[in-house]
């Protein structure tokens, strides 16, 4: 039976993809700048999964995100991870929460597989050609903040060179300031 690569991820918007664009360096020969479509948060990597599973995942997801609210993220930092280099994003109690209540759920519905390393947001912005430890960072990182409202489901697909992202499925939070049932804004 077909299976297909799956991940659950938050994207970024074209403002800060863009202003990524203008920070990556092309000059840089030895480093593979990550394309700007592929710039995203993983919450949960689900990995191989049949297409059952697959609606089991979205009926997760759809379980869950009705308790969030849109919230904010801040770029704040790079760091250098084996060939890699990361960027990550300030703590975030929405985002933490976020990932560990899909892991819990997606975990007690026996969908996808089991990470056994502590979730750390990041995103991968470039890789050494080399294999070798990534050595450059820049000077100084501007901080880089944007809104998170929906999150999404997608089916990765691995080429030769880069993986291909395939968009599933998207899944809107709740509005940040929307008001409380009952309550009127004013």
């Amino acid at each position: 039976m077909a299976t297909k690569r799956i991940f659950v991820s938050i994207d970024l918007p074209t403002s800060a993809k863009e202003e990524l664009r203008l920070r990556q360096k092309p000059e840089i020969r030895w480093i593979k700048w990550i394309k700007l479509d592929n710039l995203h948060i993983t919450l949960n990597f689900l990995g191989d999964l049949r297409e059952e599973q697959i609606e089991t995942a979205k009926s997760v997801i759809l379980e869950v995100i009705p308790y969030y609210k849109s919230f904010k993220v801040s770029l704040i930092r790079t760091h250098a991870e084996r060939d890699m280099l990361w960027l990550v994003p300030a703590e975030n109690e929405a985002l933490d929460k976020l990932q560990a209540e899909l892991k819990a759920k997606f975990k007690e519905r026996r969908v996808g597989k089991r990470e056994r390393r502590p979730y750390t947001p990041h995103i991968l912005f470039a890789k050494s050609k080399t294999g070798r430890p990534m050595l450059w960072q820049p000077d100084k990182f501007e901080p880089i903040e944007f809104a998170v409202d929906k999150i999404n489901l997608y089916e990765s697909k691995l080429t030769p060179g880069a993986a291909t992202h395939i968009l599933m499925q998207s899944f809107d939070l709740s509005p940040a300031l929307s008001p409380a049932p009952g309550e009127r804004g004013g």
